[in-house]
């Protein structure tokens, strides 16, 4: 028995609708190469200035479009593993490698300019989209950013945090407060929060929104006016067996050392998800332990490119209830409009439990391979 290389769903050649794309997405890539000058440097304000009218002049293109793409390329040029892999067979669309210039662009000064940065950066997103399945489905702009946060935490955390005999109390960050009045009376409120904060006024307002069936915004509303309250369950994830590993929240994603101290700092119980993994329940809701390793391996809905929270998703039976067991083994996290389709058998998936791999199979014969990404996954484990 052959077989079968691991590959990217994009690549396959039988797929018509995935050639005309590679084709465009390279015909893009040598278009925007062509717009790049050698000396190309936006922040000369008089060169680009000059740049930019000429390259508006000749695509019709707003100096803004022209900014963040050509960023985009300047910053490939910096990725030099990256690049010979793309310039070898086209693979990224100018918009996933703008979400690679924004992200890198979020290192402080110092380590941006750090030669160390860009080649563990390099290395990193090499890895990241170098297949290890066939059909897998490329990886999205939250996976991007989640690999490039992870290089620049790992980075910027102090190599030896006792060399100040004295240190000083962590930056709580910005706090602001914005309100703009609309064109139509109403008003727009805009806050800023630490990530802690942050994340625990997310949970709430979110809990309280599902708790009433409202929207978020009528839900924090009702909070700040004490027409409501909440309780929230606060859930943290850490790979147990992997040194130095980050701490996650479901929404906020990977937590900065600072976050994390203070939300765990709010744990009252501290359990190990993993064995989860084995275990089954002979009803037909899974347990909160189970919903807790599911929330933790999926992430998000295991959907082909659905981003949704695992978190508010719902624990789909692959083999349905009662043929098939309430068991980590045989759920998967779909949210409900993906839950509807798979239950309408629009499409179908087996699930590789062990690695939480999700093969998804359509009715014209193709397939994809959705590769789970939560801080549990095997894959994410490194």
């Amino acid at each position: 028995m052959t077989a079968v290389p691991a590959s990217w769903a994009i690549h396959n050649p039988a797929d018509p609708v995935a050639a005309a794309r590679l084709r465009a997405v390279a015909a893009d890539l040598d278009f925007w190469r062509s717009c790049l000058p050698v000396t190309y440097d936006r922040d000369t304000p008089q060169d680009w200035t000059s740049l930019a009218a000429r390259l508006s002049r000749s695509t019709g293109m707003s100096k803004r479009h022209l900014t963040a793409n050509l960023d985009a390329m300047q910053t490939l040029d910096r990725l030099p593993s990256l690049k010979a892999m793309l310039e070898a067979r086209p693979l990224l669309d100018m918009y996933r490698l703008a979400v690679i210039d924004k992200a890198a662009a979020g290192a402080n000064s110092d380590l941006y300019h750090d030669p160390r940065y860009w080649r563990l950066l390099d290395e990193e997103l090499v890895c990241r989209f170098t297949p290890s399945r066939p059909q897998q489905l490329l990886p999205s702009a939250a996976d991007i950013r989640r690999v490039i946060l992870g290089v620049i935490r790992m980075l910027q955390i102090p190599e030896d945090p006792e060399e100040s005999s004295d240190p000083a109390d962590p930056d709580p960050g910005p706090e602001e407060y914005f309100l703009d009045t609309l064109a139509n009376g109403d008003l727009r409120f805009e806050l800023t929060f630490d990530q802690a904060t942050g994340s625990l006024i997310h949970d709430a307002v979110t809990q309280a929104a599902r708790s009433n069936d409202t929207s978020r915004a009528r839900a924090m509303a009702d909070l700040l006016l004490g027409n409501t309250s909440t309780t929230v369950t606060l859930n943290l994830y850490r790979a147990r067996d992997v040194d130095g590993a980050p701490v996650y929240h479901p929404a906020a994603g990977m937590l900065t050392p600072e976050a994390a101290g203070v939300l765990s700092g709010l744990a009252t119980t501290t359990q190990d998800i993993d064995p989860a993994r084995d275990t089954e329940v002979a009803g037909y809701r899974p347990t909160t332990y189970m919903r807790a390793y599911l929330i933790g391996r999926d992430w998000i809905c295991r959907w082909p490119d659905c981003n949704n929270s695992a978190r508010w998703s719902q624990p789909d039976h692959r083999v349905n209830w009662p043929e098939g067991p309430t068991s980590p083994c045989n759920l998967v996290s779909l949210c409900p409009h993906h839950h509807n389709r798979k239950t309408d058998v629009q499409a179908v998936y087996l699930l590789d439990h062990i690695t939480g791999d999700v093969y998804w199979h359509f009715s014209d014969g193709t397939y994809a391979v959705d590769r789970a990404t939560g801080p549990l996954a095997p894959a994410e484990k490194h």
